[in-house]
């Protein structure tokens, strides 16, 4: 078969969740991620990567692919690029929003899949990259299957591969999907790898593709010593502005001490629930809750930078290309889980 090239990518990191690990003291993290995300997928027999760098709000700023022969990006959206080879036989789809990032490969059938691939990111912008590597194969029945998956956060908990059938009526699908849990301080966050296989009983053609995807931040309980003091949340506004809101976390699960920068232009405190917007399309929630052994602080930011500029990529432009908007319209979704990243069952990998 002759080698074709398409590459693969994922998004990095959206704007930052910090929380502090003291009592009193508060730890900022930079605005955005200094460590660009990479992906590498098996593709054709070949080993595709993608880097990429995004901006305020999680909006793609740059992917980068290598290598880049052959490749036209049909799609260009500031969450979304779409790479098409030029024999139409596999497409890549990046995407990245509210916290969610997702490199997807499409291919005609498994084998056009099969391979090690790998990524790496930084989970929790502590300036260090997370590695994880992994072998996208089949099963003794001829479906999909995820080997040999590793970390170099050697806390991080690498769930078992989970395998689904779904016969339709038209269709018969098979899954396998694997998700790793990374977890620091009070934060917890899902990287989860899908590979499926589609066929189609009435014309017989086969369909496969894999994704890669890092969810959202979430909160995690923890002891009421290690939860209570002083937080900051930090992150880049849509103008590029950095924003830090500053807060701290009461032994009740309430929340005082609130201060916002730059001023916003609606803010509300309700004991454990604080709402900071800094405009319409930029805002903040915070939340403390009790639970039997801990709280549970979480955040939660929609930033949507509506007129963000398209992202610069290094493949040609395809400019009459007009993307099926129904076939993707679930590819916008998690990266990898369910709309908050902790779901671990075969539907909500993708």
């Amino acid at each position: 078969m002759q080698r074709k090239k398409l590459m693969t990518g994922l998004v990095a990191s959206t704007a930052v969740l910090l929380f502090g690990m003291g009592a009193t003291v508060a730890h900022a993290a930079p605005a955005a991620p200094a460590i660009p995300t990479i992906t590498s997928l098996p593709l054709f027999g070949v080993p595709l990567t993608v880097e990429v760098a995004t901006g305020p709000g999680g909006t793609l700023s740059s992917v980068s692919v290598n290598p880049a022969d052959g490749l036209t990006a049909s799609k260009v959206k500031p969450n979304k690029v779409v790479f098409v080879n030029e024999e139409g036989t596999a497409k890549v789809i990046v995407s990245g929003r509210d916290g969610r990032q997702r490199v997807q490969v499409k291919a005609g059938g498994l084998a056009d899949v099969s391979g090690p691939g790998g990524w790496s990111g930084d989970v929790f912008n502590t300036g260090v990259a997370t590695t994880v590597t992994f072998t996208i194969g089949a099963t003794a029945d001829g479906g999909p299957d995820i080997t040999g998956v590793s970390s170099s956060d050697l806390t991080a908990v690498i769930g078992a591969t989970e395998y689904k059938n779904d016969d339709d009526d038209d269709e018969f699908d098979q899954v396998a999907a694997v998700k790793i849990t990374f977890t620091s301080g009070g934060q917890s966050r899902s990287l989860a790898i899908r590979a499926e296989v589609s066929s189609d009983d009435d014309d017989g053609d086969t369909h496969a593709k894999v994704s890669v995807g890092l969810g959202k931040l979430r909160g995690v309980v923890q002891s009421v010593a290690d939860a209570i003091g002083a937080k900051v949340w930090t992150g880049l506004l849509c103008d590029g502005t950095q924003a830090t809101i500053n807060y701290t976390v009461n032994a009740d699960g309430s929340i005082s001490a609130v201060t916002a920068t730059p001023e916003p232009a609606r803010f509300e405190n309700e004991g454990g629930k604080v709402n900071v917007r800094f405009s319409d399309s930029e805002r903040v929630k915070i939340r403390a809750h009790m639970e039997d052994d801990g709280i549970k602080v979480s955040v939660k930011e929609k930033i949507r930078c509506r007129d963000a500029a398209d992202p610069t990529v290094n493949t040609p432009i395809d400019t009459k290309t007009v993307e099926d908007h129904d076939e993707d319209h679930d590819e916008d979704g998690d990266a990898g889980g369910s709309s908050d990243g902790e779901s671990g069952d075969g539907k909500d990998h993708g």
